[in-house]
């Protein structure tokens, strides 16, 4: 798989660089989906939620970390792709997400986690311009591992479009 030579990762916290970068590859319907690894704070397990009315449908709610009242998104509702009941391999990946300079604390529910893998810059290339099942401006870039495709977040992009629902609705759950 080649990349073209203009194309850049658009996310300004990615550089080009020689060494691999790490991601976390979770399973959200038939995808592989990557999250560079410097955006996660930690893997949870399912874990009770806190509903938040009148939140976007994508909102599920709140959850605790550490006495932390952390705002969680279905990815699944996110990417515009229809809801799915829990499994024992439902996990929360709890990202920190830079938005206008400032880290936002979220919740992302993943159908599962699979595995942290490195991508080099040379294994990824610019996203296609063909539609496709998800929302597309959200994607930073086309990997290959584990002889499969894995499309790359761009998770600046993903949240910073509901950075006002989600920085509001944090204190309504007190």
């Amino acid at each position: 798989m080649t990349r073209p030579e203009s194309f850049r990762p658009e996310s300004p916290q990615r550089e080009l660089s020689r060494e691999p970068t790490q991601y976390v590859t979770i399973g959200i319907d038939r995808e592989i989906f990557a999250i560079e690894v410097g955006n996660v704070r930690e893997i949870l397990d399912l874990q009770p939620i806190a509903r938040l009315p009148h939140a976007p449908a994508f909102l599920v709610g709140m959850i605790d970390v550490r006495g932390q009242g952390v705002p969680t998104i279905d990815l699944r509702l996110k990417l515009g792709l229809p809801p799915a009941t829990a499994t024992e391999h439902t996990r929360i990946l709890v990202l920190d997400v830079p938005i206008d300079g400032t880290p936002l604390t979220i919740g992302v529910i993943a159908d599962r986690v699979i595995e942290v893998t490195a991508l080099s810059d040379q294994a990824l290339e610019a996203p296609p311009r063909v539609g496709g099942r998800w929302r597309s401006d959200c994607i930073q870039a086309i990997g290959r591992a584990n002889g499969g495709f894995v499309i790359v977040f761009d998770v600046v992009r993903l949240f910073s479009s509901d950075a006002a629902v989600l920085l509001t609705h944090p204190g309504e759950a007190a």
